[in-house]
């Protein structure tokens, strides 16, 4: 039983790695709209599994960022303004309403425990530790759904993939690395004021503040393309 979840952990984490590397991809307009994206073939590029790259298209498929169809297979959405509006807003939505519970449930322990990611993730922003400080606030707004005692709310979060947004955001924000981070502790003072409106107003700026920055890239990154392609 032991070496069987091993293995499981294992492709997991492969199939968040090429889920991940897509999503860049996709983001940053390599793949055109309507591009099919070959299970076997992108297995071979990658030297992966073809269960593992079966996994990550499966999520982003869920994400929008893919359309599956019967006899066609996997192919490029094109991604719109809307529809990561309608990404970012959603999680705003979902993520005031646990930071309103957790300033009135939250213990001392598990502010302790959203101080010290903070701190960590202030410190990987300075060493630019990209990577990490993406993961380590991802951790951050875990701990903190966590805190406000929602176990739908941590559901839903972990359903819509709402980690893997963050990833984009981690990158693709035109805002600097070190201010994102500093950001947080706005967030975890909102919540130590026990104020529920204080806590669901700062992380609704605190989202929506990522949001237009992460539109703003994005549009860029397809006005760039586009210049490319005419001349």
């Amino acid at each position: 039983m032991p070496k069987s979840s091993r293995r499981k952990i294992y492709r997991t984490i492969i199939s968040e790695q090429i889920k991940e590397q897509l999503m860049e991809e996709i983001f940053q307009h390599k793949y055109k709209p309507g591009q099919r994206l070959v299970e076997s073939a992108l297995a071979k590029e990658l030297s992966v599994s073809q269960s593992s790259v079966r996994e990550a298209l499966r999520s982003l498929v869920a994400m929008g960022f893919l359309e599956s169809e019967p006899f066609k297979g996997n192919t490029v959405r094109s991604l719109s303004r809307q529809d990561l509006q309608e990404a970012y807003t959603v999680r705003a939505a979902l993520e005031s309403l646990a930071a309103s519970d957790a300033a009135m449930r939250i213990t001392d322990a598990e502010l302790s425990e959203l101080e010290q990611l903070c701190e960590d993730m202030i410190e990987a922003a300075r060493a630019g530790e990209v990577h990490e400080r993406t993961r380590l606030n991802i951790e951050f707004h875990k701990a903190l759904i966590r805190a406000s005692g929602n176990k739908l709310i941590l559901k839903l979060f972990d359903n819509l993939q709402f980690a893997s947004w963050s990833l984009i955001t981690g990158t693709y924000s035109t805002i600097d690395p070190v201010e994102i981070a500093l950001r947080h502790r706005t967030l975890i003072e909102a919540i130590r004021s026990r104020d529920p409106e204080r806590a669901r107003r700062a992380m609704q700026e605190h989202i929506e503040e990522g949001t237009t920055s992460i539109l703003n890239s994005f549009e860029s990154t397809g006005s760039s393309e586009q210049n490319q392609e005419h001349h």
